[in-house]
């Protein structure tokens, strides 16, 4: 059985509709910003409807809370209490394509998590505070990571990144204690204060050229090439 679970909230609208590369559009990325006269002699611009926010649709199924976008499904809330848990690659036909901001977020039962291939993106905070979280996969379609996606997962012990990353966000890992082993496959994958730093048992292994690699040995930091 579903059930819809309709809210009016403007920030929650604007929450689903960004990230992982998406733009908020408007006068300067302020939505709320009056529109700019045309300078004298030029001639006046059409008056255009300025979009109104949209009221979010969340569905209800199984142990998931959910939005369809654009013909994706966004994972906005687990509501299960299993252990072990198993993101469904396809909601309503819809493809499984993003872990929503704060998705499971204090989760602290959950010990390993299963995402399907069509996952591309884990927004802001997706796993923050699973502090019993030992295991989880990054699927080879993800491209982005943001910001601290993984925060304070104390259990994570090793966590592998493949090469289609084009970029992990600040505090991605940051106070991951546990963390001993991460392995960066993108070679060109920009380092942006993930929170390695704050590591120490951490080893790094990445191709010996790459971005991170070279970030890594001029940090002191135990780096192993692939």
């Amino acid at each position: 059985m579903k059930r819809r679970i309709i809210t009016a909230a403007a920030a929650l609208s604007a929450v689903l509709l960004t990230g992982c590369g998406d733009k908020v559009s408007g006068n300067g990325g302020d939505p709320t910003a009056p529109i700019s006269a045309p300078e004298s002699g030029d001639e006046a611009a059409p008056a255009t409807e300025q979009p109104t926010d949209r009221v979010p649709v969340i569905e209800e199924t199984a142990d998931f809370e959910y939005e369809v976008i654009d013909g994706s499904a966004v994972i906005t809330k687990y509501t299960g209490s299993s252990k072990d848990v198993e993101v469904p690659g396809e909601i309503d036909g819809a493809p499984v394509e993003k872990i929503g901001f704060y998705a499971f977020e204090a989760k602290f039962l959950v010990e390993t998590i299963t995402l399907p291939e069509s996952v591309t993106c884990i927004d802001e905070y997706a796993f923050m505070d699973c502090s019993s979280l030992k295991s989880i996969n990054i699927p080879d379609a993800v491209t982005a990571i943001e910001r601290g996606a993984f925060v304070a997962c104390t259990s994570l012990e090793s966590l592998d990144i493949p090469a289609n990353v084009e970029y992990i966000r600040q505090e991605a890992f940051t106070a991951c204690d546990g963390l001993t082993s991460l392995t960066v496959n993108a070679p060109d994958l920009a380092y942006e204060n993930w929170g390695l730093e704050e590591l120490p048992n951490l080893t790094l292994y990445a191709p010996s050229d790459s971005a991170v690699s070279v970030w890594a040995q001029e940090m002191g930091l135990s780096v192993s090439a692939l």
